[in-house]
């Protein structure tokens, strides 16, 4: 049994470069305010937890979000479709077709990969604070 009928994990990363891709860069804590404000309006916000997070791997298509139990990725999110996602998935559990990432093998190969730059500019800086 789940604590929550919906968790939702919203990407808030801010990263150090202000150029680099990132959903704080396009927006993603306005649309965590807008979230929350609406599932208080909609009655919703005791069924419905709303997380915060880390990057979750999907930069460059930001805001991303991700909601379980149903697993459904969204990217692009802009704080002006948070009524019909929570109307549309968290009211009548049909998601918002236009935002969901459809193609979970392409999705897993994508964030891999930007794991992997992540690692490797991480080594990277490491390697040069040690020359220092």
């Amino acid at each position: 049994m789940e604590p929550f009928r919906y968790h939702v994990y919203l990407c808030t990363q801010e990263k150090p470069d202000p150029k680099a891709p990132s959903c704080t860069n396009r927006g993603s804590k306005e649309v965590l305010e807008a979230l929350r404000a609406e599932l208080v309006k909609t009655g919703l916000a005791d069924e419905i937890q709303v997380t915060a997070s880390g990057s979750i791997g999907l930069c460059e298509r930001g805001p991303n979000m991700v909601v379980y139990p149903d697993g459904v990725w969204y990217s692009g999110v802009q704080k002006t479709d948070v009524p019909e996602i929570v109307r549309e998935h968290f009211m009548n559990n049909r998601p918002v077709g236009r935002l969901v990432n459809k193609d979970a093998s392409a999705l897993k190969s994508e964030i891999l990969e930007n794991k992997r730059k992540y690692l490797a500019a991480l080594k990277a800086a490491q390697a040069g604070a040690k020359k220092s």
